[in-house]
């Protein structure tokens, strides 16, 4: 068996989802920023909005980013973030990285494989619940591609773009079907432990023990 492929070090890529909107959606605040990563990426990655600022401010100590102060901002003055040259430089590198590949970690996938430790119903139930919040998600995906083309307007990053939610329709959709066929098994299997099991036609009564345990 091949030795497993070592792993990536972890990198905190935080810097690189900021790095990437300032260079794709071009100069915002902080603000700004944390509204187009949930418009966008945080469809499929999920962010800590906590760890934006900070990251903001590590890569403006390292040159990749610069500020400048929002005009016209009430109260507490906001800056505006812009990516630099060399901060189209730090992108590109670990653009040109291969992408890592995690485990991934699927809890109802977890609980489909203990199934047997509990009635049919009570995965059913769980089946039921996943398949409810995957037709809410591809109903977003769905809303979404019918505004593309006048939201995006002829961006030239649109085409990338628009693979990411293409992807997760298809995700959805395959998922949902998936569910289907998970449904129907469980109904089947869940009968199928419940029916008795018929006695062999050739095995007779069963002997009564004698007294001191023998027959």
């Amino acid at each position: 068996m091949a030795s497993p492929r070592p792993k990536r070090p972890r990198e905190n890529r935080t810097r690189y989802v900021v790095l990437g909107m300032l260079s794709t959606g071009g100069p915002m605040t902080g603000y700004g920023l944390r509204q187009a990563v949930a418009g966008s990426v945080g469809n499929f990655w999920q962010e800590s909005y906590g760890q934006l600022y900070p990251a903001l401010r590590g890569l403006a100590e390292a040159g990749l980013v610069a500020s400048r102060g929002a005009p016209g901002t009430p109260g507490r003055q906001a800056r505006i973030w812009s990516i630099t040259p060399r901060g189209r430089e730090e992108l590109a590198r670990w653009l040109a990285l291969p992408p890592a590949m995690e485990p991934p970690r699927n809890e109802l996938l977890l609980k489909v494989y203990f199934a047997g430790a509990v009635g049919p119903e009570v995965t059913l139930a769980n089946l039921a619940r996943v398949g409810e919040a995957l037709g809410g998600m591809l109903q977003g995906y769905e809303q979404i591609a019918s505004r593309w083309a006048a939201e995006t307007r002829g961006h030239p990053d649109a085409p990338y773009w628009r693979l990411t939610l293409d992807f997760g329709i298809t995700f959805a959709r395959t998922a949902l079907a998936w569910l289907d066929e998970a449904k129907a098994v469980v109904r089947a299997h869940g009968r199928a432990r419940a029916a008795p099991a018929p006695r062999s036609r050739q095995q007779g009564p069963r002997p009564a023990a004698r007294p001191g345990g023998t027959r």
